[in-house]
């Protein structure tokens, strides 16, 4: 049954409102080319002061080739971020993340434009101020035409199917500020495999067919004939992930996960090696700007309880490798001598000073050093311990899927779960580890990125 994202992208809605699909492809693109010239005015107003303002803005005026190049490269950057498309942008933290990717990549394609055309003229100061002001208005605008249109979605779905998955569906379009549908019918495949004309209207006026359960080979012919006629066609399953950002262990199985397509690649993708290279360079510097920090609290914990001051535990990595993770010690020496144990949201066990340290997580950055070794990402299913980890393989299905990627410092779990103890909390973990592990690439790496930075400063100690 076709799941791919590709498939989703093709019945992603523009928004609550009629609209045609045009219209915020126009009206965007106009405002992106009235921002950033209008910037470039500004920013030459600014850099070069009143009295030589018309004498440089004529010199900007002899090079419209530099300024049309300037404005294709925005359009076709922004384009393949999806920064034309807001039936795309799930959410405000989605936004943002387009938003950047186009902050990165257009300076670097208009610095290689400037490189290979000696004769077109934009100083690095214009530049920077011009793409200032132009990203700050641009993203204000996208924000605003964001909160404006998110209303529920005009895209109607047809369930095919019964049972727990389509109230979970329901449930999940209710509670969620975005959603690309509303379900407007569910059948059964018995249903599915009458010829009334009513339904046969139903399956006409369809944007979307959700699968779920397992109809027999009759309706399966007929959903593969509507998928042939332009209707897309989707299981349950796929479905709640897009609304959810988890993937619902009880209702999937090692099939689906074949069957999907998604994780085929994974362990030998590409985005390895880049994500490698994000990791040191970012990791280098966060290291640097935390060094004072992580020297205080060390000095905190030693005067407090005295050494150790970094904890040491053997953690389960890629491949099931082991390695030494580090930490700040945040609980008192003897907590562990009855074994390992989850820890509790209040533990008796932590020291004072160690709360404070767990709250805005200063204890885990000696991690950075294991992000430098390469046995962890900055991004990935957080690492358990050996003991731990064999436990919760026996009682949760899929969970030793995590060992394809690093563990992370932070995780899709992470932002979206709160600190968890129990076996039920780990499951729902565990679902958006493996969303995480199906979404693997750059666009989830700066999301949760993103999301972690909101989660220290909004909702300290997730």
């Amino acid at each position: 049954m076709p799941s791919r994202g590709a498939n989703w992208d093709r019945m992603s809605p523009m928004s609550g409102l009629e609209m045609n699909r045009w219209v915020p492809v126009f009206v965007l693109g106009i405002v992106d080319v009235l921002c950033f010239l209008g910037s470039a005015v500004v920013a030459t107003w600014i850099r070069f002061l009143p009295q030589f303002f018309a004498q440089e803005l004529r010199v900007l005026s002899h090079h419209p080739g530099f300024l049309l190049y300037a404005l294709g490269a925005q359009a076709l950057l922004a384009a393949s971020f999806d920064l034309y498309r807001p039936g795309s942008w799930k959410g405000a933290d989605h936004l943002l993340v387009r938003i950047l990717a186009l902050a990165v990549s257009l300076p670097l394609a208009l610095m290689l434009g400037v490189y290979l055309v000696p004769g077109w003229r934009f100083g690095r100061g214009l530049l920077l101020i011009t793409l200032s002001l132009s990203f700050g208005l641009e993203t204000a605008f996208r924000y605003l035409w964001f909160l404006r249109f998110r209303r529920p979605a005009s895209r109607q779905a047809v369930v095919v199917g019964r049972g727990e998955i389509v109230g979970m569906l329901e449930e999940a379009i209710r509670a969620g500020s975005w959603a690309p549908f509303r379900i407007s019918r569910v059948i059964s495949s018995v249903e599915l495999d009458s010829d009334s004309e009513q339904l046969e209207q139903a399956l006409e006026e369809a944007d979307l067919l959700i699968v779920a359960g397992l109809p027999d080979r009759p309706s399966y012919d007929r959903l593969a004939a509507l998928n042939f006629r332009g209707i897309t066609v989707i299981d349950a399953a796929a479905a709640f992930a897009e609304l959810t950002g988890r993937i619902p262990l009880a209702h999937v199985d090692s099939q689906w996960f074949i069957a999907s397509g998604d994780f085929a690649s994974l362990a030998n993708s590409p985005f390895h090696q880049l994500q490698r290279l994000l990791d040191l360079g970012l990791g280098t510097i966060l290291l640097l700007i935390g060094a004072p920090i992580l020297l205080l609290a060390a000095l905190g914990i030693l005067l407090t309880d005295g050494l150790p001051v970094i904890y040491r535990q053997e953690r389960v990595g890629r491949f099931r490798s082991p390695f030494t993770l580090l930490k700040l010690r945040t609980m008192k020496r003897e907590a562990e001598e009855e074994g390992p144990c989850f820890a509790d949201r209040k533990d008796p066990r932590n020291l004072w000073l160690g709360s404070f340290l767990r709250r805005w997580r200063i204890d885990e950055l000696p991690q950075l050093i294991n992000v430098l070794r390469g046995e962890m990402s900055l991004v990935g299913p957080r690492p358990e311990r050996p003991g731990i980890t064999e436990s919760l393989e026996e009682s949760i299905p899929f969970f030793g899927f995590r060992y394809s990627v690093r563990p992370g410092l932070t995780g899709w779990a992470q932002v979206n779960q709160p600190y968890c103890a129990e076996i039920g909390e780990h499951r729902i973990k565990l679902e958006y580890d493996l969303y995480f592990l199906r979404s693997h690439g750059l666009t989830m790496y700066v999301l949760v990125l993103v999301k972690t930075l909101g989660a220290l400063v909004f909702r300290a100690g997730r």
